[in-house]
């Protein structure tokens, strides 16, 4: 009996060793920001495109980049009322109403340093843009 917890206690003592020893686990990799391809942004439909086709599209909302409701209003906010008068009427709905104007930021896929910019607001695309160095370039190919 003496022998066996004597076996019991060494075979604990040498487990807690080796927990201690051992490395700790090692954090996955972050994860990369999606990048979508200009394809994918090209087949978009402002006011037409409903959220739940973005994914088959290749834009995974829980993976782009969330832009903050300031920064949505940066992004497509017009210098003056004139401006905002000339708003798409889905915009300016989606700009007054706070809490259901999304947007979100894209990585395109073998163009660095532009992004596509989506505004949702009511279950649709309501907005799309490109932004970025060389992305009136790149919106000149439409």
């Amino acid at each position: 009996m003496r022998a066996f917890a004597i076996a019991a206690l060494l075979a604990m003592g040498l487990g807690a060793a080796i927990g201690l020893v051992a490395p700790p686990p090692m954090d996955p990799a972050p994860a990369r920001p999606l990048q979508v391809t200009r394809y994918a942004y090209d087949r978009l439909e402002a006011g037409v495109t409903p959220v739940a086709q973005l994914p088959r599209l290749g834009f995974d909302l829980s993976r782009g980049e969330r832009l903050s409701y300031l920064a949505v209003i940066e992004q497509l906010m017009p210098e003056n009322s004139t401006g905002f008068d000339s708003l798409d009427s889905g915009m300016r709905v989606c700009l007054e109403a706070r809490d259901r104007c999304q947007g979100y930021r894209f990585a395109l896929a073998g163009r660095p340093g532009r992004r596509a910019v989506l505004v949702i607001n009511a279950g649709h695309v309501a907005h799309k843009s490109l932004e970025g160095s060389g992305a009136a370039e790149t919106a000149a190919l439409d």
